[in-house]
């Protein structure tokens, strides 16, 4: 059997989903096909948590979501920002307030995940096809035929790739034109506090790699990110729980008391990497199946999401065509190459341990503290107020 679609997309990560809720948004349907089963509980288990900046706030009050996500949000209030614990540090703050401004919000992605997939089942554009591969994939210059593992059919004018860094339509017809390797593990789990966070999220670079603590929605808990070497990682992995624990309250502090678990902890290889093409003929590369960067900025997603407002606005005004594809990639490659740059060069700079880098950094964060236009501009940097 065969079924024609104008788009079909290809995952139902959390890239995907909001790429079918914002087409929806235009009354423009979609079918998402999904090689995993949606039933089952290990589809949404993830320990990790997404940043969301001021823009993607604005993105998902525009597609009438926000209001689901943001019961389930931990806003940031403010940000400090230290270097080996030294007295020097930056604080990242709104200074005016008035408009009840926040510096962004985390959520974790089961929680995330679950809500997107709740609001995907329930909008009459969009179709979710799980429990399915995709076999092969005819890619013309005006439309796709992919065949399906269950012996069907799909045919459509546009394929958007959203499934990630190992997508076989990516590998299939792209190639990449950075590829960055940090070996580097993301060790990322979530911890109980004695104090109430108030929102205010830490990040410490350590030695050892940056150590960032993320407020997250319960006052008395925080999601931990520790990047280490790939060794380092292995060795933290195998040592006893209570010696892991101790090192993980020396690098937390003693600012919100005594810290216990309250998840497993996960490991995560980082890499980076910006494909040379965002379209070839019928497909589109979106999110990080285009672009992944260092996570130590929280940036990941928030890029992606400027790429879905950018591509579902474009196909809304302009249809489907090259001309919508061309405009898309000229629109979102160079800032999301910036980006990965700008993460590349920041993760370098604080990996130097030497003592002629950490003072040139204490002199960096005196300047930017005693330059508010300056520490302004980081501000909307950060919030993602800046250039689609």
């Amino acid at each position: 059997m065969s079924s024609n679609n104008n788009i079909v997309i290809l995952g139902c990560g959390l890239s995907g989903m909001i790429t079918a809720l914002a087409l929806a948004n235009y009354n423009i349907s979609s079918t998402i096909v999904e090689a995993q089963s949606t039933t089952n509980q290990e589809f949404f288990d993830d320990i990790r948590t997404t940043a969301i900046n001021a823009f993607s706030r604005n993105i998902f009050e525009k597609i009438g979501i926000w209001q689901e996500l943001l019961k389930l949000c931990g806003p940031i209030n403010d940000i400090y920002v230290v270097d080996n614990k030294a007295p020097e540090m930056l604080h990242f703050l709104i200074e005016d307030n008035s408009c009840n401004k926040k510096m962004g919000y985390l959520i974790e992605n089961t929680k995330f995940k679950k809500c997107l997939y709740d609001l995907v089942k329930q909008n009459k554009c969009i179709t979710v096809l799980d429990n399915i591969k995709y076999q092969r994939i005819n890619n013309n210059l005006d439309y796709c035929e992919l065949a399906l593992s269950n012996n069907s059919k799909l045919v459509c004018k546009l394929l958007i790739a959203c499934d990630g860094k190992n997508s076989r339509a990516k590998n299939l017809f792209f190639s990449n034109e950075i590829e960055e390797d940090y070996n580097q593990q993301a060790l990322t789990f979530i911890v109980g506090h004695e104090r109430n966070h108030e929102g205010t999220a830490v990040e410490h670079f350590m030695p050892t790699g940056p150590f960032a603590i993320l407020p997250l929605k319960d006052p008395y808990k925080s999601s931990i990110v520790w990047t280490v070497s790939e060794s380092y990682a292995s060795a933290l992995l195998t040592i006893e729980p209570k010696e892991f624990a101790y090192l993980v309250q020396e690098n937390f502090g003693s600012f919100l008391g005594k810290i216990e678990f309250q998840s497993k902890v996960g490991g995560f290889p980082l890499k980076a990497y910006t494909a040379k093409k965002y379209y070839n003929n019928s497909i589109v590369l979106i999110a990080d199946t285009a672009h992944v960067i260092h996570p130590l900025a929280g940036q990941g997603l928030n890029q992606g999401i400027k790429d879905i407002d950018c591509l579902s606005s474009l196909i809304a005004g302009n249809g489907i065509n090259k001309d919508t594809l061309i405009n898309y990639q000229k629109l979102r490659q160079d800032d999301n190459k910036n980006m990965l740059l700008i993460t590349d060069f920041i993760n370098s700079i604080f990996l130097s341990n030497s003592k002629i880098f950490h003072s040139t950094r204490q002199l960096g964060f005196k300047a930017i503290e005693k330059i508010p236009h300056l520490k302004e501009m980081l501000i909307k940097y950060a919030m993602g107020e800046r250039g689609k």
